[in-house]
């Protein structure tokens, strides 16, 4: 069976149930809604790749170690492999890119100690991807 795969700091990722690769387009200064008839005004930037990562049961060492590779404003040369075929591109194919992630990794410890419940993490990539003409 696949297993996703990510990779930070020449370091596996533990815990990843599932890794979902995608497209999030991004807007500038003054984006928003005009009053009077509702169309959305702004200067879009582009589209830029995402990380959208779920974490399923992880151990106080799953956890801790999570935190520290992903916990960063910045994270350069982060590895991660398709889950399914892309067109070209094929399941387990490993792409390397530089992404940030702008969020505190959170989770609640289980009960019986020594655990914590799932999670999401989603990483959002620094540079945009290429215009389709």
């Amino acid at each position: 069976m696949y297993e996703p795969k990510l990779i930070v700091n020449k370091t596996p990722v533990p815990g990843i149930t599932k890794l979902t690769p995608g497209p999030e387009p991004q807007w500038g200064e003054g984006t928003g809604r005009t009053t009077l008839d509702g169309h959305f005004s702004g200067t879009f930037i582009g589209y830029f790749s995402t990380l959208e990562i779920e974490f399923g049961y992880v151990t106080d060492e799953q956890y801790n170690q999570i935190k520290k590779l992903l916990e960063h404003p910045f994270l350069e040369d982060v590895q991660f492999s398709l889950e399914k075929d892309m067109g070209e591109y094929k399941q387990g194919d490993l792409f390397t890119e530089d992404f940030y992630n702008g969020q505190v990794i959170k989770s609640t410890p289980l009960p019986c100690g020594g655990y914590w419940e799932g999670f999401n993490v989603t990483l959002v990539a620094i540079d945009r991807r290429p215009q389709l003409t």
